[in-house]
C-alpha cells in the first residue's frame, strides 16, 4: 500500500492517482511492499544534562525538540534547550538551534545524525542580582554536530533513548565556547 502524507499535497496524490489508474499495465501487476516515509514529523521534550565548558559542574534542564522528514533518510530538525534548572554555580545556557538529519530505520530502532546551526545565550542566575540575574550575560551565534537512537514504541510513540551533541560557541568571550549536551525524552509522531 503506498502511503503519501497530506503534507506533500493533494494535487500530487491526486496526479499520481490518475497516472496508476489509467496506465493499462498497472491492472496486472502486484500490490507495492514499500512504503514511502517522507512527510513524518514528530515533537516532543526531554531532561538534558551537560558539560557547559566552564566551571567543573554539570547543568541540566529541559529540551523540546521537532523533526520532520522531508524523505526517507533525509529530514530536519529544531531543538531548543534550556540548560538552566540544575545549575551548582548559577550558570545556564539556553540554545535554539536547526538542520539537516540524516537517518536509518532497523525495525523500531532509529539511528540518526545532524548538524545544525543556531543562536546560544549565556544566563547567570544568581538570586543576589550581582552580575543582573536572569539576563543574558553573553550571548553567540553557534553550531553543533550530534547524533543518537529513537525508539519507535508505537505508531505514534517514540522514546528518545539518547541524543547526544556537541557545540561550539565561536563568538563567546574571547575564547568561544564547547559545551556537550545529552538529552532523553519521548516524542508523539504524526503522519
Amino acid at each position: 500500500m503506498l502511503k503519501i502524507s497530506i503534507a506533500r499535497g493533494a494535487t500530487f496524490a491526486c496526479a499520481l492517482l490518475l497516472a496508476i489508474a489509467g496506465s493499462p499495465s498497472a491492472h496486472g501487476q502486484a500490490l507495492p511492499t514499500a512504503t514511502i516515509h517522507g512527510g513524518e514529523a514528530q515533537v516532543g521534550g526531554g531532561v538534558t544534562y551537560g558539560k557547559p565548558d566552564f566551571g567543573q559542574d554539570w547543568i541540566g534542564g529541559i529540551t523540546a525538540f521537532g523533526d520532520y522528514d522531508l524523505f526517507p533518510h533525509i529530514g530536519v530538525e529544531a531543538n531548543a534547550h534550556f540548560a538552566t534548572l540544575h545549575t551548582p554555580q548559577d550558570l545556564g545556557e539556553e540554545t535554539y538551534e536547526a538542520g539537516p538529519r540524516v537517518s536509518f530505520r532497523k525495525y523500531r530502532f532509529e539511528l540518526y545524525g545532524k548538524a545544525q546551526i543556531g543562536y546560544g545565550r549565556f544566563v547567570v542566575q544568581e538570586v543576589d542580582g550581582t552580575y543582573n540575574a536572569g539576563k543574558a550575560n553573553a550571548s553567540s551565534y553557534m553550531y553543533s554536530f550530534g547524533g543518537g537512537l529513537d525508539y519507535h514504541a508505537s505508531r505514534r510513540i517514540t522514546v528518545r533513548v539518547f541524543d547526544l551533541e556537541y557545540q561550539d560557541w565561536p563568538n563567546f568571550a574571547n575564547h568561544g565556547l564547547t559545551p556537550v549536551l545529552g538529552t532523553i525524552g519521548v516524542a508523539y509522531r504524526f503522519r
